[in-house]
């Protein structure tokens, strides 16, 4: 093997062995870092927290929020919804001003039959991270409805170029079949856009 060879094989390896002890080293800072956030003790939760879920469909955050005010003053309502479609996903939370009304809301509407649905209610623990404090939790999604847009473009007003397009893209098709139909021998006649045309 040439001295050029050997250093370019040389030069690889270096590279290589670089490459997986950056790798190594920015694991065990993940691994540290999810380490330092386990030992941190949960500090106690001022507010109370509820999950509230097996919510009826129609079921908004406004709806929500009114509807547990009758325990107690209601700071924030998250629900969480569908990435594609922006609808609410069945559940959420609930969160109070007062950390002794949660549980008091949560024992009263558990097992609460709503539009046909019994909801299930329970009291978040203060080791359990809050909801309202999640990573793009404040994220707003947008719905955007796909089938009413292909509507929209289907019935768009076409120019002269795209009309020329589709009937020419229907005569070919049309010639297509009826060589077909002529191949295996059946004879048969039908009226179709070249007769409409010259009509």
């Amino acid at each position: 093997m040439s001295t050029k060879k050997t250093q370019k094989v040389i030069g690889k390896t270096q590279k290589i062995v670089e490459k997986q002890s950056q790798e190594s080293s920015n694991k065990e800072q993940k691994i540290k870092s999810k380490v330092n956030r386990l030992e941190q003790q949960p500090q106690e939760r001022q507010n109370g927290i509820i999950y509230v879920g097996h919510l009826p469909y129609g079921f908004v955050e406004d709806g929500l929020k009114e509807y547990f005010t009758q325990f107690g003053d209601v700071l924030g309502v998250k629900l969480f919804r569908s990435k594609k479609t922006n609808r609410v996903q069945g559940y959420g939370f609930v969160k109070f001003a007062d950390k002794e009304v949660a549980p008091i809301a949560a024992q009263a509407m558990n097992g609460y039959l709503m539009n046909g649905k019994k909801l299930v209610v329970n009291v978040l623990s203060d080791q359990h991270p809050d909801p309202f404090k999640y990573k793009h939790g404040n994220q707003k999604l947008h719905f955007i409805n796909w089938s009413e847009k292909a509507v929209e473009e289907s019935n768009k007003e076409k120019s002269n170029e795209q009309i020329v397009k589709e009937v020419q893209r229907l005569l070919s098709n049309e010639e297509e079949k009826r060589q077909k139909l002529k191949e295996l021998g059946i004879n048969y006649t039908y009226q179709g856009f070249k007769e409409q045309l010259k009509a």
